[in-house]
């Protein structure tokens, strides 16, 4: 796959994940974290709310990445 490629398809799996990564926070709080005090859903938003970065991170790098070297036919 060719680097152009690549950022056009992670391009798509980033606004996927800031799309669904939000939505699936808010449901799993809402579900089962709601009970929680004031000051454990604030540590658990701050925590949530950094974690998004790693796979965004992966698909960055995937991106990036440089196209192989193709050995001329000879």
């Amino acid at each position: 796959m060719t680097q152009s490629a690549r950022k056009f398809v992670g391009t798509w799996l980033i606004i996927g994940l800031v799309i669904a990564y939000p939505l699936g926070i808010a449901v799993l709080y809402t579900e089962w974290l709601g009970w929680l005090p004031i000051w454990a859903s604030l540590i658990f938003f701050l925590i949530v709310g950094l974690c998004w970065a790693i796979p965004a991170g992966m698909i960055i790098k995937w991106m990036a990445k440089p196209d192989a070297e193709q050995s001329p036919t000879e």
